[in-house]
């Protein structure tokens, strides 16, 4: 078959897409997620721990997330509060966030924030290490 310039053109489309979001290329690792609305104003993403990050970023879906604050708990017993103070629009992330110390393991990831829903649905709040 010929491929036309067009279906080239849907074919990278589609090939894009499939990669998936943004904030998972270029090197970034899934970690988790979590599902938050009007009514939280903090969770915890645990995670199972073994694996060793230098920085972090958390990405938001489905509707805006005001952060004031993440907290980064390492396997041994440390935290690393981050002030985040942003508003993080659906499908944009936070800045990196670079982990103190070197490459760590982290067992779990707090926020504090203030979701945008306003009856919407709620947003879908994701962690990416690196």
């Amino acid at each position: 078959l010929r491929m036309t310039k067009f279906g080239s053109m849907l074919l990278a489309a589609a090939a894009v897409a499939a990669a998936g979001p943004v904030a998972a290329q270029g090197g970034w690792i899934f970690l988790g997620d979590k599902t938050v609305n009007d009514s939280g104003d903090h969770d915890t993403v645990s995670l199972p721990g073994g694996k060793r990050f230098t920085r972090i970023r958390v990405c938001v879906d489905k509707a805006p997330v005001r952060f004031y604050d993440v907290s980064v708990h390492f396997g041994n017993g440390g935290t690393q509060d981050v002030s985040v103070a942003a508003l993080i629009a659906p499908g944009a992330c936070t800045r990196n966030i670079d982990l103190k110390g070197g490459a760590r393991d982290i067992t779990k990831i707090s926020f504090l924030y203030e979701a945008k829903s306003l009856g919407k649905k709620a947003a879908r709040v994701r962690v990416y290490g690196q």
